[in-house]
């Protein structure tokens, strides 16, 4: 049971990537105008920026490696513009377990998120399917699955 549970699981997320996953050669998942994390404020997941999601301002954005990150203060954005490569989300901001597992490009719950090692992972959730939890089941193993197909799939 638990075996077609888990091909269930899959065909679902593999279907709903298919359905979100953005076209062309671009390794970040981007909203309209190239904005990454659905507008989220990227430092606002880490403690130093509150912890939790918030979604930042039109009017305090900076662009880094072609991706237009929002903030929520002008803080935030000097954090960011001081040490990018730490606030930037892992595998272009695209679902880290989907990544992982399937190899695949899949969108994101801006708000389901974690940070592990001083990095921010962003996974896709919806009322039938959360793909944090499966994620949190064994971490360190979905990390090195996600970081061995990241580069193939960053093209």
């Amino acid at each position: 049971m638990r075996r077609f549970l888990s091909i269930a699981v899959f065909s679902l997320l593999l279907a709903v990537g298919s359905a979100f996953a953005k076209g062309g050669s671009h390794a970040y998942n981007l909203m309209g105008e190239g904005v990454g994390l659905a507008g989220y404020d990227p430092v606002a997941y880490f403690p130093e920026g509150g912890g939790k999601p918030v979604k930042g301002s039109i009017k305090i954005a900076h662009t880094h490696d072609g991706v237009t990150y929002r903030f929520a203060n002008a803080e935030h954005m000097a954090a960011f513009k001081k040490n990018p490569t730490k606030y930037t989300p892992a595998y272009g901001g695209w679902c880290a377990f989907a990544i992982g597992e399937l190899g695949a490009r899949v969108d994101i719950d801006p708000e389901s998120f974690e940070i592990r090692n001083g990095r921010l992972y962003v996974f896709y959730r919806d009322p039938q399917l959360d793909t944090r939890i499966m994620w949190t089941k064994n971490p360190e193993e979905q990390i090195s699955k996600a970081d061995a197909k990241w580069p193939g799939l960053a093209k």
